[in-house]
């Protein structure tokens, strides 16, 4: 098995480079994005203590684009099925602009089975809209700095292709606007357009953006969203208890609710990544955030297979699925499979 340890971790990337931002930050009007100013009326909640759930790249993906361009509805359905043997509710589906411009009609199509393919399965849906993680040698596709043009309208039609057919559905949890930005003038100003775009087709849903880990970050985008993301990713109990605290204090400074919607560090060994995923998914359920672990299943893509892990990880093996390829939950992780305490809100009628 070879080994990736020269890959460059993300969120080490990011806060290496915060300072730089922030400073940067500082002295450009572009950055100051304008307060939210319309207020979303379906699945508004106060907190997110029952949110248990996933992200999904499709095992036939080793891109975002794969995923959709050759999409299998029916694969699609088998493996979002996973998810409902650990109680989960809530499943974050990744698109992308790159993905949808080949073929527009086509992949507008295949993005309405894949809603359809997880409410079948009696989850709600978070579609993440754009990727701005990006790995050194096996990258998974997505929207990249030369991309981010505000004012260049192939992005917002887009955009309104998919948001517009389900303003009003009851299906979509929430609006992600995008995976991992940096808190660049450029991107806040890019997203800001983005969240106006998706307010303007009349989404009643509520939109966040996920973010990467780091207090900064996730206050940069805040007056962009309704509802504020993190993405922890430390690798010991106390680290995340310190790090709860912290999202505990900017979401009441902020008074905005706050979720985890990418968690949970991978991991080669199976013995470590169970007793990660325990007490993360007990602290961040008790904080009332939630969890959705990245990723459902063993695939193709990088993080998603075990000879190609990323740097983000125990011991910078980040091998994150919970089931393998064959469809059975990883080892140690069976606590998973008991009726957790917090239901969803949905799920209590």
């Amino acid at each position: 098995m070879t080994s990736y340890n020269n890959l460059l971790a993300r969120r080490q990337f990011l806060q290496s480079t915060s300072a730089t931002i922030a400073a940067l930050a500082a002295n450009t009007s572009l950055f100051a994005a304008e307060p939210t100013t319309s207020k979303p009326t379906l699945n508004v909640y106060t907190d997110y203590s029952w949110l248990r759930g996933f992200g999904v790249i499709p095992s036939w993906a080793v891109r975002i684009e794969d995923a959709w361009w050759f999409y299998d509805g029916n694969r699609m359905r088998e493996e979002v099925a996973l998810a409902r043997q650990v109680h989960a509710n809530c499943i974050r589906v990744w698109i992308e602009f790159t993905a949808w411009f080949r073929d527009p009609d086509k992949i507008t199509a295949h993005f309405m089975d894949a809603v359809a393919a997880v409410a079948e399965n009696g989850m709600k849906v978070m579609p993440c809209l754009f990727n701005r993680w990006h790995d050194t040698q096996y990258d998974y596709g997505g929207t990249y700095l030369e991309n981010i043009r505000p004012g260049w309208q192939g992005p917002h039609d887009y955009v309104k292709a998919l948001v517009t057919p389900l303003i009003n559905d009851d299906r979509i949890l929430m609006w992600d606007l995008c995976n991992e930005p940096t808190q660049t003038p450029q991107e806040v100003a890019w997203l800001s357009e983005i969240a106006a775009t998706v307010r303007a087709c009349g989404a009643r849903q509520p939109i966040t953006i996920g973010t990467p880990d780091g207090l900064p970050i996730i206050e940069a985008f805040a007056p962009i969203v309704d509802v504020l993301c993190a993405h922890p990713y430390v690798h010991t109990e106390p680290a995340l208890i310190q790090t709860i605290a912290g999202y505990q204090q900017l979401s009441q400074k902020l008074g905005k609710p706050l979720m985890a919607n990418e968690t949970i560090p991978g991991a080669l060994d199976d013995a470590a990544r169970a007793e990660v995923a325990r007490f993360y998914t007990d602290r961040l359920s008790a904080a009332g955030f939630g969890w959705m672990g990245w990723a459902l299943r063993e695939g193709q893509a990088i993080s998603t297979r075990r000879d190609r892990f990323d740097a983000n990880g125990i011991h910078r093996q980040g091998f994150h699925p919970f089931f393998t390829k064959e469809g059975k939950l990883r080892p140690g992780t069976e606590f998973l499979m008991v009726q957790p305490k917090l239901r969803a809100p949905w799920e209590k009628a």
